[in-house]
C-alpha cells in the first residue's frame, strides 16, 4: 500500500479500535459517593440505576447486583453470607459526599428503606448503621423483613463534623444465622427532619408507620 493510503488507514483504523474500546454508546451507571449536586441535599433518594452507587466492601463474603426487571423498577439484591463485623464500611453500603456530609451534620435525620426478603435463603431481618465516625454512629439496627417491599426508618442524631470534611456512611446488610441470606434494597432515603441542634442522649430506631 502507497504511504499516502497507509497513513490516513492506520489512523482510522487505530481511531475505530479506540472507540470500540472506549464504548461511548454503552450505558454508563452512576458510581461513587452519593452527591446532593442538583437537588435538595437535606432529602436525598438513591433509587433505580442510582442503587449502583452500593459498595460491597472489604471484608468480602457478599455479592451486590443491580436487577432491572423489564417494565418495572430496578432494585439492588444484596447476598450476605457469614462473616462479621462492626465497620459498616466493611461490608455493603452507601458512600455519601461532603455536601451532604455538611448538610446533615449536627441534625436529626430519617434514613428510610425500602427491602424485602427474597430467594429460597430468604432474610428474615437486616440491620442498618449510619455511620459519620467511629465516635458518632447508629450503631447496627435490626428490622424484621417480609416478603413484600416495606419502609423501615431508622432515626439518628447526626454528630457535628469536626475540623475537617468527609464522608458519611450508610450500611445495611441482612442478617445470617447460617450459610447465607438474601435481600432486595429498592430504595434508600436520607433526610433531615430538622433544624441544628444539640444531639439527644441516644439514637433511636423505629418502623415507618
Amino acid at each position: 500500500m502507497r504511504d499516502f493510503l497507509f497513513f490516513p488507514v492506520s489512523a482510522l483504523l487505530a481511531a475505530a479500535f479506540v472507540f470500540v474500546a472506549l464504548d461511548p454508546l454503552a450505558e454508563r451507571l452512576p458510581s461513587g459517593p452519593v452527591s446532593g449536586g442538583g437537588r435538595d441535599a437535606q432529602d436525598v433518594t438513591v433509587a433505580g440505576a442510582e442503587l449502583n452507587r452500593f459498595i460491597v466492601g472489604e471484608i468480602g463474603g457478599a455479592t451486590l447486583d443491580l436487577m432491572r426487571p423489564e417494565g418495572g423498577e430496578a432494585f439492588l439484591r444484596i447476598d450476605r453470607a457469614v462473616a462479621d463485623y462492626a465497620d459498616p464500611r466493611l461490608g455493603p453500603h452507601l458512600t455519601m459526599a461532603e455536601d451532604l456530609e455538611y448538610a446533615l451534620e449536627s441534625r436529626p435525620i430519617e434514613v428510610v428503606i425500602e427491602a424485602r426478603s427474597v430467594g429460597d435463603f430468604a432474610a428474615t431481618q437486616f440491620e442498618a448503621n449510619y455511620f459519620a465516625k467511629v465516635d458518632g454512629q447508629s450503631g447496627w439496627r435490626q428490622f424484621d423483613l417480609t416478603r413484600e417491599f416495606q419502609p423501615y426508618t431508622l432515626t439518628f442524631h447526626t454528630p457535628r463534623r469536626g475540623r475537617e470534611e468527609g464522608y458519611d456512611y450508610l450500611g445495611i446488610r441482612p442478617v445470617t444465622p447460617d450459610k447465607h441470606r438474601v435481600m432486595d434494597v429498592r430504595s434508600v432515603r436520607i433526610r433531615s427532619t430538622a433544624d441544628k441542634s444539640t444531639p439527644p442522649i441516644s439514637p433511636s430506631t423505629g418502623p415507618m408507620p
